[in-house]
């Protein structure tokens, strides 16, 4: 028995020899689908047109001009008429301005006249005070040192303050410094009459200062409130300075 038919391929129809492999389940299975159909491209709208622009005609003006012979002209009154009253509105203006200027000067002058009158006046008070402060610091002096120099200087205090006083009906004292009492002694002695009243010497009182006691009134003559009743008179009663102790401490440094 023959065997099959077999065919020789010459050379020239062979092609280079490849591995065949088998593809995967998903390969195949994308083969098999259709391919995507490609979206329809839409057209841009382009914008309209822009309109031509509408050229209105302008319509003509026709100017009417007057013959230069028919233009009226101002005379000479006319024109010194004019400056004439220009000239008034002018020095009526001028004078309206310079009157409101005048007006405001004389306001300030009279502003700064009212402050210079403030500081005389304040300055005038600052100088009182002053020469009434400087008064007193040199009156204290000058008590001070009569006192020490005159023991006498005290009776007419004393006689005025016994004066004031009703008649005592009981036992009265006058109390005073041990020396001012060696001092006045003789003198008080016409003044004070009958046995109502007794003399005392107090190592409590300072020379100068004396106190008076009856049965319904007691009065303090030291100097320190004597003093001090003079200064709340004068309205300096809280002025440090000026009491009686200030000069005491002067003299102590």
């Amino acid at each position: 028995m023959a065997g099959p038919h077999r065919r020789v391929i010459p050379r020239e129809e062979l092609t280079a020899w490849e591995r065949w492999e088998l593809g995967g389940i998903d390969e195949e299975r994308r083969a098999r689908q259709p391919a995507p159909v490609a979206a329809p491209q839409l057209e841009t709208p382009q914008p309209p047109a822009e309109p031509e622009p509408v050229v209105t005609p302008v319509a003509e003006v026709v100017v009417d001009t007057l013959p230069l012979a028919e233009v009226s002209l101002p005379t000479a009154e006319e024109i010194e008429a004019i400056e004439q009253q220009a000239m008034r509105e002018g020095f009526d203006a001028g004078l309206e301005a310079g009157r409101l200027a005048a007006e405001d000067e004389v306001n300030r002058l009279k502003a700064l006249l009212r402050t210079l009158d403030n500081i005389s006046a304040g300055a005038e008070q600052a100088l009182a005070e002053s020469t009434l402060d400087l008064a007193l610091v040199l009156a204290r002096e000058l008590v001070r040192r009569e006192v020490a120099a005159d023991r006498t200087v005290l009776l007419p205090a004393i006689v005025e303050a016994l004066s004031g006083i009703p008649s005592p009906g009981g036992a009265s004292r006058l109390f005073l410094h041990q020396d001012d009492l060696n001092a006045l002694e003789p003198m008080l002695a016409i003044e004070l009459s009958g046995e109502s009243w007794r003399l005392l010497a107090d190592p409590r009182l300072s020379p100068g200062d004396a106190r008076i006691e009856t049965a319904s009134t007691q009065i303090d003559l030291a100097l320190p409130a004597r003093w001090h009743t003079i200064l709340r008179v004068l309205n300096r009663a809280d002025r440090d300075e000026l009491g009686w102790a200030a000069h005491e401490a002067t003299d102590g440094e």
